[in-house]
Formats: structure tokens, sequence, C-alpha cells
């Protein structure tokens, strides 16, 4: 079973970025082969947050 939609950091650059990911499977440990993204990383942490929110909400409706 998927988790809820999160938010990642990583420094790319000088620049510290952000992205949405999810675990494809919540009970197996977090690692790289055991997370899916959502779009691209960005700079802007809030603006991700919004979409993180709205990306949970999809869920629960579907």
């Amino acid at each position: 079973m998927k988790s809820e939609w999160k938010v990642t950091s990583q420094m790319i650059g000088d620049a510290k970025m952000y992205a949405a990911y999810r675990l494809r499977d919540k009970d197996k440990p977090d690692h790289s082969g055991n997370r899916e993204y959502a779009g691209q990383y960005v700079e802007d942490r809030e603006v991700l947050a919004a979409a993180v929110k709205a990306l949970n909400e999809m869920e629960v409706q579907e």
C-alpha cells in the first residue's frame, strides 16, 4: 500500500530544491527504490507543499 505524498529536499548546486514523493510500499523502509515522485524539483517549498496537499486530497476522493 502506498503512503501519502510528502516533501523531500535535496541540495542541487547551491540551491535547496524540493520534490513531492511517496513510498510505493509504506510497510517497507524509505529508500530510493521504494519512492515514487510527482513532477520535478522546485525551489519554492511553499508552492510544493500546496501541491502535495492537493495530491493527497485527490487520493482521498478516488
